[in-house]
């Protein structure tokens, strides 16, 4: 059910992410991206406030790596236009997974490279509706319109056209790093590091993707999941908790 595949996105990748980190003139994305500061303070995830406070912090060039499996729409469009408005150069690289929401903030970057063994993912927006048959006409009609918008930013990155793009993202399509390259997706690959025992180093995504209806068998690992967080919370804050899970399952992701 895609009550539970949000359920999934949000709730098991929880606290998992690093928040936003820099070193220097490096930025890691390494969260899904939440709807607002809040969202991001109670759940864990980024958000475009603490993103682009981040970023405007800096100067000159910038690198942002990117692991993330995704998340709210319109935070990811706002990350986006804050990494399109800096003034510097921008470098997005792509560590591990760039995924739904990651991808088009990813290729907004002046130039976007990708590690061996990530994986770029794109799918139609996905929400949760409440009300009569005229309320979930009007969801699917915004649904529709937040597709073409993103598809129209694969277009505008990598040519060919947008309805090409909209079948991919009808079929939750998945990019190894060489097929985002062939498709114009990224600039460029990074090469492979080899340890002292002369085995390659792959980049692995961290995170659960159950969410979503095909991941790779490469993209996937086995999670532990930790127990309830409610059994050990005061009431009021797991009520509170679950008012803002509610809120979040209703906005496009």
């Amino acid at each position: 059910m895609l009550r539970n595949r949000l359920l999934n996105l949000y709730a098991r990748n929880a606290k998992k992410g690093s928040g936003i980190l820099n070193e220097g003139n490096i930025v890691y994305l390494y969260d899904y991206i939440a709807g607002s500061e809040s969202e991001a303070e109670w759940w864990g995830g980024v958000s475009a406030e603490g993103f682009s406070k981040q970023l405007a912090s800096l100067s000159g060039d910038v690198t942002v790596r990117i692991d993330s499996p995704g998340g709210d729409v319109f935070g990811g469009r706002a990350i986006a236009q804050a990494i399109r408005d800096y003034p510097g150069n921008v470098i997005c690289q792509i560590d591990g997974l760039a995924a739904s929401a990651a991808s088009y903030i990813a290729i907004a970057g002046d130039s976007v490279v990708a590690a061996p063994g990530s994986f770029m993912m794109i799918h139609r927006a996905w929400t949760l509706s409440i009300g009569n048959c005229s309320d979930l006409r009007s969801t699917a009609d915004l649904l529709e319109k937040i597709d073409g918008t993103i598809a129209d930013s694969y277009t505008a990155k990598a040519g060919g056209n947008a309805t090409d793009w909209l079948d991919l993202m009808t079929a939750e399509t998945w990019f190894t790093a060489a097929e985002a390259l062939g498709l114009g997706l990224i600039d460029g690959t990074l090469p492979e590091k080899v340890d002292k025992s002369g085995e390659n180093i792959a980049m692995r995504p961290a995170w659960d993707l159950s969410a979503f209806s095909a991941p790779p068998e490469e993209a996937l690992r086995e999670t532990v999941f930790p127990e309830d967080q409610e059994q050990q919370e005061n009431p009021e804050i797991a009520a509170r908790r679950r008012s803002l899970m509610v809120d979040l399952l209703l906005r496009p992701a």
